[in-house]
């Protein structure tokens, strides 16, 4: 090939570019200078026929190699991430001009950062998943400790129960003895005056002790309502926190299966640069 041939191969890189589907730019160079050039339509170097080839380009490297090259050239060099895939042309055995084919990698990077950035918001969300399910865990327990308490109560107040017939039936039984005492003192007549006293005082205790007894068996009866109420509602939350934890074990496994595909989206992103 003749350098004078450069011009030529220039005038055809348009229907080169037409042939095929990829959007890419397409340069044809001489030694030093752009010869020809058609832009993609979103890689555009905003090169001219005529500028000089900037320290760092394929096409340079290509040249001074003496061999096809392909390469990743970075943004700060024309503004534009691309692949360019250059070929030296040769006259003979002397370098006269390379052909540069260059594929915009903006695109590309950008779907990169994205599937990273999503990787990293879904292992985010997996931990904060994680941390909410250890801590339903500890508030179920918490739920089901609750719910033993008032079992427990439970227990405690029927066990009052027991008591609280026991002191009821002593204060009945005290007070007929109090009563019976009464009888005894008046058959005594002037003799029995102070048993009288005693009869009167026994059967006052015997009163008192029957109205504490109502006044306690009354709030131990309101605490059993209220016990078996919170077991109802320690019970209920605790199926509910159940469920919840079920529900978030099944969006850990969803979110597990996206951050996978993630995962692999990061990687076909990668591998397309």
């Amino acid at each position: 090939m003749k350098k004078e041939h450069l011009g030529i191969i220039g005038d055809f890189i348009g229907i080169f570019q037409s042939l095929v589907t990829a959007d890419f730019n397409i340069t044809v160079t001489d030694t030093e200078r752009v010869i020809a050039i058609k832009p993609g339509k979103t890689i555009n170097f905003n090169v001219q026929r005529g500028d000089m080839l900037k320290e760092g380009t394929v096409a340079l490297e290509a040249m001074h190699l003496r061999k096809p090259l392909s390469r990743m050239v970075p943004r700060e060099l024309y503004g534009i991430p691309y692949m360019g895939r250059a070929v030296p042309l040769f006259d003979g055995s002397d370098i006269i001009g390379c052909i540069v084919v260059a594929e915009s990698l903006d695109s590309k990077e950008k779907l990169v950062s994205l599937a990273q950035n999503l990787s990293t918001v879904l292992v985010q969300i997996t931990e904060a998943i994680t941390e909410n399910a250890s801590g339903l865990e500890k508030v179920a327990n918490l739920s089901y400790q609750m719910e033993s308490v008032s079992e427990v109560s439970l227990q405690s107040v029927k066990e009052t129960d027991k008591i609280i017939e026991t002191v009821y039936n002593i204060s009945r039984q005290t007070k007929l003895l109090g009563f019976n005492a009464s009888i005894e003192a008046a058959r005594a007549g002037n003799a029995g005056r102070g048993f009288n006293v005693v009869a009167s005082e026994i059967s006052l205790l015997a009163e008192n002790s029957s109205n504490s007894t109502q006044k306690i068996n009354d709030i131990l009866e309101k605490l059993r309502d209220e016990n078996e109420k919170v077991s109802k509602q320690s019970q209920e939350l605790s199926l509910i926190l159940t469920q919840i934890a079920a529900s978030t074990e099944e969006i850990s496994a969803s979110i597990q299966s996206l951050s996978t595909m993630s995962e692999e989206l990061v990687n076909m992103a990668e591998s397309l640069i």
